[in-house]
Formats: C-alpha cells, sequence, structure tokens
C-alpha cells in the first residue's frame, strides 16, 4: 500500500462544469449589437408609421418598448395586422421609441 508521499501527483481533467462553460462561451454571438436608435426610426417609419409615431409611447422604456413588440411579433398580443420583424428591428424600433421618455427623464 503507497502512503500519501508515493503516490503519483494527480493530473485531474477540467471536469463537466469547464466543458459546459466552454460550449456555452462559444455558443454566444462574436459581437453583442447595441440597439441602433436611427436604424430604429427608419424601420419604424417602413413599418410601423401608418397607424405609430414616436410620441404615441411617451413615457414607456425602450425595454417595455421591446418586450411588447417581441409579444406582438409573436402574436402573443392583438395587433391590427401581423408583424414580421427580426430581433435587431425590435430592439432598433424600441430604442427609437424610448429615446423619448428617456430625454424627459433627463430634463427632470
Amino acid at each position: 500500500m503507497l502512503d500519501e508521499d508515493d503516490r503519483m501527483p494527480s493530473r485531474r481533467s477540467p471536469g463537466l462544469p469547464a466543458v459546459a462553460a466552454i460550449v456555452a462561451l462559444a455558443s454566444l454571438p462574436l459581437a453583442v449589437r447595441a440597439a441602433d436608435v436611427q436604424a430604429g426610426k427608419a424601420a419604424s417609419q417602413a413599418k410601423c408609421v401608418e397607424c405609430h409615431e414616436a410620441d404615441d409611447w411617451e413615457g414607456e422604456s425602450a425595454a417595455s418598448l421591446e418586450s411588447l413588440i417581441r409579444d406582438i411579433v409573436a402574436g402573443k398580443v392583438k395587433h391590427k395586422r401581423p408583424l414580421q420583424l427580426s430581433a435587431a428591428e425590435i430592439a432598433d424600433i424600441a430604442a427609437y421609441w424610448g429615446q423619448g421618455s428617456q430625454s424627459k427623464n433627463k430634463r427632470k
């Protein structure tokens, strides 16, 4: 029987948690895209201006607008007509419409 001093040093493998972390990191997009207010203005004018203006959303945060638009696109919230928007367009439109509430909060 080997005593503690005679054992070979253990070479531990990184184990499952380390492998899971590597896989999770590898699956993330290379760059996280920030919402683009100007792209949101263009998209809202092309797809939403028939019924909505940016002032319609005064006091709403970009986050709440993004959630609402996502639910409309998913069909969870009733809308005049079905919407097809990409995740980037949703974030951009929400940023554009939500910027009014940000500027008003800064003035207070």
